[in-house]
């Protein structure tokens, strides 16, 4: 696979990846270093509970990317904040010469737990993360994206956001929010050469590593989870994020090793009207009857991708 594109447009768009040191980051941000694009590695190099900064991670993944030809700078700015926001998208302009007009969210920590058993920093470390940081840097480039009439921005979210996942209420959550921010941020952009999506991810990372094969059916995904790697999604990544992409907006797509998926979004499926009233009686003996075997099943993403990734046989060198 290529990331070659125009590269002397490519030179005056430069480009946001939080979470850019490790995993699916990372892949994002080798490709469009590849393609040309001054890129920011935005990493604060924390554990995967949120704990334990360290600058390493992101000055590894801008040096690989100058190593390769491109042009990167690392930087460690917890950007869940709108001052530190606006302070890291002032600094990428002030490197690049060009403002920041893509931007891929692949931020976030996990601290798994029981809705009533996270505590209150897992809540807010989570939420803060994942949500925040894209809410933030979202606010913070908007302007310039509707100014100069062309952005990407991809959001990484989760099959656990749209269809949940037990003892990951805080995850999921926050990743059902970037949901509601693509759709929203799509729509506010809409007129323009703006794409905004959400991408279900599956790949082997630090997070998947750390699930623990609690029961059959985990055990059974773990053991071919390594077939779908962050590489895989390389080639999507950056395609979202050119000119080839323009119209695909507001999306859920899914990727999955060599799987590419168009996820279904949220539409009434059917409608009952009673012109008297909806009263108790009614929704039991009418509605229920009417509507129960169109009643979605509490499947978790384990149930939906239960079958292993089919894997991509030549990987791609970014």
């Amino acid at each position: 696979m290529s990331f070659e594109q125009d590269r002397s447009v490519n030179r005056e768009r430069s480009a946001i990846v939080s979470g850019g040191a490790r995993g699916l980051g990372r892949a994002a941000a080798l490709a469009l270093g590849a393609a040309g694009h001054p890129v920011c590695v935005n990493d604060t190099g924390v554990d995967l509970a949120g704990r334990a900064p360290d600058p390493a991670p992101a000055a590894a993944a801008a040096s690989e990317i100058v190593a390769r030809g491109g042009r990167a700078m690392a930087s460690t700015v917890d950007a869940r904040t709108s001052g530190a926001a606006r302070r890291l998208v002032a600094d990428v302009e002030g490197w690049a010469g060009a403002p920041a007009t893509i931007f891929v969210h692949a931020a976030g920590t996990l601290r798994d737990g029981m809705v009533h058993k996270a505590s209150d920093e897992d809540w807010a470390e989570v939420l803060g993360s994942h949500l925040s940081v894209a809410v933030e840097l979202t606010r913070a480039l908007s302007g310039t994206i509707r100014a100069r009439r062309f952005g990407r921005i991809v959001y990484l979210g989760g099959a656990a956001g749209l269809v949940g996942s037990v003892g990951q209420a805080g995850y999921a959550v926050a990743k059902a929010a970037l949901f509601g921010l693509t759709r929203a941020v799509a729509l506010e952009m809409a007129g323009r050469d703006v794409c905004v999506n959400y991408l279900v991810p599956f790949a082997f990372t630090r997070m998947t590593e750390s699930i623990p094969p609690v029961t059959d059916q985990l055990a059974a995904y773990l053991r071919t989870a390594a077939l779908a790697r962050p590489d895989d999604l390389a080639a999507l990544l950056c395609w979202l994020c050119s000119d080839a992409a323009a119209g695909v907006t507001g999306q859920v797509l899914g990727a999955r090793g060599a799987e590419l998926a168009l996820w279904s979004q949220p539409r009434p499926h059917r409608s009952l009207i009673d012109e008297q009233g909806w009263c108790a009686d009614a929704l039991s003996e009418t509605a229920l009857p009417a509507l129960e075997p169109l009643l979605v099943p509490l499947e978790s993403e384990f149930d939906l991708f239960a079958a292993p990734p089919v894997a991509v046989m030549q990987r791609s060198t970014i």
